[in-house]
C-alpha cells in the first residue's frame, strides 16, 4: 500500500508495474475528478493532468517516464572545441598539471563559451562526475573589509617555489641560472591588488628591500594617499618580525622590515600565533598563481619566471574578480581618478 503518489513512484523499480499504476491513476481521475484524484493520491493537480493528457494523446505508451535530455542543444560547443578540451585535459594529466577554466582557455585560445559550460566538457573529459549541491560552510565575519579604503591594508607573506613539482629541476646549487627560491607578495586586502617580487633568499634584508624599492615606490604615484594610515600585515616568520625571538628577558630587536615599516607606514601587524586563515587574502592569490601560472607555464629560469608571471598579474589585476565584482585595476581607478597608473612589474631582488 503507497501513501502518495510520490511514495509509489520512489519504491517501484518497474516501469511496466510503474505505468500500470499510472493507468489506475488516470482511470481514477476521469472517474472521480483531477481534484479529487490529487488528493487521494496526495500529490498536485498538475502531475494528475501530466499523466492524463499524455494518455489521451499516446495511449499507454505515453504513461511511460520520457527522457529529460534536450531534442535540440544550441549550447553544445562544436566537436573541434571539445576536442581541443579533451587533449588539453590530457596533457595536464599526463604532467600532474591543474586543470582548470582558465588554463584551458590559455593553451586552445577557447574564449566563446562560459566557465559553466568550459567546466562541464572539462569534467567530461577528466571523467568527473558532477558535484551534489551542498550547503557551504560560513566562515568569520569578513564584512570589516567592505568598509576598508584602498590601499589601508597590505598583507604581505612569503611563498616558497620549492614545493612546486615541475620547478624543482631548475634550482640549481651555486649556479647563475638557478631559479629564485622565494615569491615575495604584497596584496592589496580592499581592492585585491597584488604585487610580486623574486629573491633567493628568506631574510629581512629582502623583504626590507620589496617594501623600500616596489611597495613604497608604487604608492608614491598616488596623490590622494597618506602614507601613515597604512598598516602593512604579515605573520611572525623571522624574515618579518623578532616578536617571539627568545631574548632571555630582554626586549627583542626590530628587524629592518619593521623599522623601514614604522618610518614610512602606519604600523606593523602581525598575525596571531596559530592563526593562519589572517592572511587569507594574500594566500588566496598564492594558490591562484600557483595553480594557474607557476605550475602551469613552461618555467625554466629566471627569465621565463618574470616573462609569465608578468603577463599572469598584467590579466589578474584587469579581469573581475567575481567574488567581488570588479577588477583590481578598476576599482583603484574608481577610487582614486586616475587613469595612468604605473604597476610594479614582478622582478628579481638582488643586494
Amino acid at each position: 500500500m503507497f501513501f502518495s503518489y510520490k511514495d509509489m513512484y520512489d519504491s517501484i523499480d518497474n516501469e511496466k508495474i510503474l505505468m500500470d499504476k499510472r493507468l489506475e491513476l488516470v482511470r481514477y481521475a476521469n472517474d472521480n475528478g483531477v481534484k479529487v484524484a490529487a488528493r487521494f493520491y496526495k500529490c498536485s493537480k498538475n502531475t494528475i493532468k501530466k499523466w492524463c493528457r499524455r494518455y489521451a494523446i499516446y495511449g499507454y505508451a505515453g504513461l511511460k517516464d520520457k527522457s529529460r535530455r534536450p531534442i535540440h542543444s544550441p549550447k553544445r560547443i562544436p566537436d573541434d572545441d571539445i576536442i581541443k578540451i579533451k587533449e588539453t585535459c590530457d596533457y595536464a594529466k599526463e604532467k600532474g598539471k591543474y586543470i582548470t577554466v582558465n588554463n584551458v582557455r590559455k593553451r586552445t585560445g577557447i574564449k566563446d563559451y562560459s566557465d559553466v559550460t568550459m567546466n562541464r566538457y572539462i569534467n567530461l573529459a577528466c571523467g568527473k562526475r558532477k558535484n551534489l549541491k551542498h550547503t557551504q560552510p560560513k566562515g568569520g565575519d569578513v564584512s570589516w573589509k567592505q568598509h576598508l579604503k584602498p590601499f589601508q591594508l597590505w598583507q604581505v607573506d612569503i611563498k616558497y617555489l620549492t614545493d612546486i613539482n615541475n620547478l624543482k629541476p631548475y634550482f640549481k646549487k651555486d649556479s647563475d641560472r638557478s631559479l629564485a627560491k622565494y615569491q615575495i607578495t604584497a596584496r592589496d586586502v580592499a581592492t585585491g591588488f597584488p604585487i610580486v617580487a623574486y629573491c633567493n633568499e628568506k631574510s629581512a634584508t629582502y623583504t626590507k628591500m620589496f617594501l623600500e624599492k616596489i611597495l613604497y615606490e608604487f604608492l608614491k604615484q598616488f596623490d590622494g594617499i597618506d602614507l601613515k594610515s597604512i598598516t602593512i600585515q604579515t605573520d611572525n616568520g623571522k624574515e618579518f618580525t623578532n616578536k617571539y625571538t627568545k631574548t632571555h628577558g630582554k626586549s627583542p630587536k626590530e628587524t629592518n622590515f619593521t623599522l623601514y615599516i614604522y618610518c614610512k607606514f602606519k604600523k606593523h601587524k602581525t598575525n596571531p600565533p596559530g592563526s593562519p586563515t589572517y592572511d587569507s587574502d594574500v594566500e588566496s592569490f598564492h594558490w591562484s598563481i600557483e595553480r594557474d601560472c607557476l605550475a602551469w607555464d613552461d618555467i625554466i629560469d629566471n627569465e621565463t619566471l618574470i616573462e609569465y608571471t608578468t603577463e599572469y598579474i598584467t590579466n589578474y589585476i584587469n579581469t573581475e574578480i567575481k567574488t567581488r565584482g570588479y577588477s583590481p585595476l578598476d576599482k583603484i581607478k574608481t577610487a582614486y581618478e586616475i587613469d595612468n597608473i604605473k604597476f610594479p612589474k614582478p622582478q628579481l631582488l638582488t643586494v
